[in-house]
């Protein structure tokens, strides 16, 4: 376990972990259901990948995050055409992310955000963001985001009440020089 990653285990979705995930309630019923019904079905069709985090199985599962391949317009990131010289960087999409209500205040989110982040720099292929979107109301998401130094690219206007954030993984390195995280 390393600084950034508070999880003992944090490994992808499978089969038999569906009726284990059946209390799993962040408070979301959306989210809930996507988690029991519809991630692994997702992921089978290759369309993201769902992973879980643990302190100490088999005790309950207090977080998941589901990512994607994805891309970022040049315009939005900041980069410079010289830095850039093509329209679009490589990202990591930050598709669903969500904390079991039994584990409210343990830092859950900070944890899982910090262990994607670990797990984008060790990925094999070039990826420079991590990328989300979170409900332009929601203060409190949008200040985890700021906390872990996600930001609002400049000039980027909101689509219907949502934001997008990016965290720029040219800017910082990872916490150990070993392998970032390895995952189940």
């Amino acid at each position: 376990m390393q600084a950034d990653n508070p999880f003992r285990y944090i490994r992808r979705l499978n089969a038999q972990d569906v009726p284990y995930l059946e209390s799993f309630n962040c408070g979301d019923p959306s989210m809930n259901d996507f988690l029991t019904q519809f991630a692994l079905r997702e992921q089978e069709r290759r369309f993201n990948i769902t992973y879980l985090v643990h302190y100490d199985p088999p005790d309950p599962c207090p977080g998941f995050i589901t990512v994607s391949a994805a891309q970022v317009a040049r315009a939005h990131t900041g980069i410079s055409r010289r830095q850039l010289p093509y329209p679009v960087a490589p990202a990591l999409f930050i598709g669903r992310m969500a904390r079991d209500l039994r584990f409210q205040g343990r830092h859950v989110g900070t944890g899982l955000l910090r262990t994607i982040r670990l797990m984008a720099f060790g990925l094999p292929i070039g990826c420079r963001f991590l990328a989300l979107e979170v409900d332009e109301s929601n203060a409190a998401a949008r200040a985890l985001y700021e906390r872990e130094n996600f930001r609002i690219p400049e000039g980027y206007e909101t689509p219907g009440g949502r934001l997008l954030m990016l965290y720029d993984l040219g800017t910082t390195r990872p916490a150990t020089a070993a392998s970032p995280i390895d995952v189940a």
